[in-house]
């Protein structure tokens, strides 16, 4: 209990200091986007053929999206997306650690897509990502995004239609 407690102090510490490095970068969405990373919790009715729609919405291929989900447990089988990220890719000291955690922020995108609500883990995540535009919710800290809409949005093509509408009028 005493470990537990410990380590998700430690982990809010990180995750502070990651979202104020975060805070001092100037961030400016690209025009255009030629890549996108998405980090998903599967627990928003959507599935990944959604995203895959949305990137070519935008002008993506394939190749240029990344989508990376949380799962609960490792025993767990996400037929989301291949690369997953758990509670057990954070090390006790909040640190990331994982093959996908780390493959996913090894990458630079154009747009970053937090696709979650309140998640220490996932917010940990994106707030390592090297990304030039962030999207999100307002259930998560301001800090981590650039475009926030609202949790209550609760079918995914009303996001989608707005995060494109968003995107014409973003210069």
């Amino acid at each position: 209990m005493i470990f537990k407690s410990l380590h998700e102090s430690l982990l809010k510490k990180k995750i502070k200091k990651s979202l104020i490095l975060l805070d001092t970068q100037s961030r400016v969405k690209p025009n255009p986007i030629k890549s996108m990373g998405c980090i998903v919790d599967p627990l928003f009715p959507v599935d990944v053929n959604s995203f895959i729609k949305l990137a070519k919405k935008i002008g993506l291929k394939d190749k240029d999206l990344k989508i990376i989900t949380f799962q609960e447990n490792e025993n767990g089988f996400n037929i989301f997306s291949n690369m997953n990220i758990t509670p057990d890719s954070i090390s006790f000291y909040g640190n990331l650690k994982g093959n996908d955690s780390l493959e996913f922020i090894s990458y630079e995108f154009d747009l970053l897509i937090n696709f979650f609500n309140s998640n220490d883990v996932l917010t940990l995540l994106s707030s390592k990502v090297n990304a030039k535009f962030r999207i999100g919710f307002d259930s998560v800290d301001p800090k981590l995004n650039d475009l926030i809409f609202s949790s209550k949005i609760k079918k995914y093509l009303d996001f989608e239609n707005e995060l494109v509408k968003y995107l014409k009028l973003i210069i």
